[in-house]
Order: structure tokens, then C-alpha cells, then sequence
């Protein structure tokens, strides 16, 4: 995976988390020391963090809604594209139990 942070300096960075930050809580990160502040990796694990939080998010409808509801636009997932001889194998099994159990 590529880091799509790399492109941006330490002060970039810090703007980025701080707009970001306030953008998913809704308030200003106000909790970093100013070791942590001017640290690199810290505020790429940071920023990290929240991009894990809105993925784990849109895995459920309920997610979803919740990031649109904030102001998010997150698409709906693609739905899953079902192989037709695999779906049938899978059909003919069930409607064979069926049968199975209506004789």
C-alpha cells in the first residue's frame, strides 16, 4: 500500500489531522502533546486511525447512514457479482433438500 501521507510536510500534516479530526468529531483535536504535534509518524498513525474508523463505518448500512448523516458522501458497495454456475449448483442443492424432505 501506497502512503498517501508522504506527499505532505510535518506542518501539512498537522493541518490535515486538525481538519480532518474536526471534520469526523466534530472539534479540534486539543489532546496532542507537542512531542506527539510535531511527530511524523504520530500524526500519520493518527490520521490512519480515522480513515480505519469511517472504513469499519461503511461496512454496515448503518455506518453508512451515520457518515451521510454527518455530512459524509459515501457510496453504496458494489453489489456482489454471483457466478451463475456456482448459483446454480447452489440452487439445485437446496431445491433438492426440499424435495428431499417433501417426499
Amino acid at each position: 500500500m501506497q502512503n498517501h501521507l508522504a506527499q505532505y510536510n510535518v506542518e501539512e500534516l498537522q493541518g490535515y489531522f486538525s481538519d480532518f479530526y474536526k471534520d469526523y468529531y466534530g472539534f479540534r483535536p486539543r489532546f496532542a502533546t507537542p512531542e506527539q504535534w510535531r511527530d511524523r509518524s504520530w500524526l500519520e498513525d493518527s490520521i490512519n486511525a480515522i480513515h480505519d474508523a469511517m472504513d469499519a463505518k461503511k461496512l454496515t448500512a448503518e455506518g453508512r447512514e451515520e457518515l451521510r448523516a454527518a455530512g459524509w458522501v459515501i457510496d453504496e458497495p458494489e453489489p456482489e457479482i454471483i457466478d451463475p454456475l456456482e448459483y446454480a449448483a447452489w440452487s439445485d442443492y437446496l431445491d433438492a433438500q426440499a424435495y428431499g424432505e417433501m417426499v
